[in-house]
């Protein structure tokens, strides 16, 4: 079905809905294996007790900086008093999608705003025999199956790795997904989930009064050019069977 905002390098496309959400995640050909099968990848805001998914009630506005091929995104909720401002990009010459955020402390008080990045990824669209782990090797989280690869790590300024995750069950016994985990503000940290599976990161940030505080997140091909940045970072990997 149409989606908004496609990024794409001709090897990993990733295109997002209208509320925001990745629900396309190609690689390593455009248009052949969607890793996301079209499910909902969601952002999570928590602050002062409170929680919110990015959805129509955030007011979401979808651009592209112009001219660029890098997105423009804002959105706010009056509710929870914060503005985001997200950029994204997919890297022109390696498998790297970048996501930064700017958050925005609406209220007349400094406050700590977490923010949540669920991945519910359908490697090589289908749920079966996934795993997704926290690997304290490279201090981020990695879904793989077979030869396919995906490594999401965070930075918040000069503090690189995954600090709040939670890797779990889904779509199966019941179990909905890690982003439900989320919304409490607080992850379980649960470190290896296999068969159907999704995770959630999060970061914190201490926001002023008024001010704004940034983060970023992305995937790479190799895993340990991936340790940058609070980013999150996907890297979209291949490997030739052994």
């Amino acid at each position: 079905m149409p989606r908004d905002l496609p990024l794409s390098n001709g090897t990993l496309l990733v295109a997002f809905d209208l509320e925001y959400r990745i629900r396309d995640v190609y690689f390593p050909h455009v248009g052949m294996e969607n890793h996301a099968d079209g499910h909902p990848f969601r952002i999570g805001v928590w602050a002062d007790g409170r929680f919110s998914w990015l959805g129509a009630e955030w007011r979401p506005a979808l651009r592209y900086a112009d001219p660029t091929m890098a997105t423009e995104v804002t959105a706010a909720s009056d509710p929870l008093g914060v503005s985001l401002r997200f950029t994204d990009v997919v890297d022109f010459y390696e498998n790297v999608l970048v996501r930064r955020v700017q958050v925005t402390n609406r209220t007349g008080v400094a406050r700590e705003i977490r923010v949540f990045f669920h991945h519910d990824f359908h490697l090589k669209e289908n749920d079966v025999g996934d795993t997704a782990l926290f690997s304290p090797d490279t201090q981020a989280l990695l879904h793989y199956k077979d030869d396919r690869y995906f490594l999401i790590n965070c930075a918040v300024g000069a503090d690189v790795g995954v600090r709040l995750y939670a890797c779990g069950q889904k779509e199966t016994g019941g179990a909905e997904g890690t982003w439900r985990d989320a919304e409490d503000g607080v992850l379980s940290g649960n470190p290896i989930a296999q068969g159907s599976v999704d995770s959630t990161a999060g970061v914190s940030l201490a926001v002023g009064a008024g001010a704004t505080a940034s983060s970023t997140t992305g995937w790479r091909r190799d895993a340990t050019s991936a340790r940058s940045g609070r980013s999150t970072r996907w890297c979209a990997t291949s490997r030739q069977p052994s």
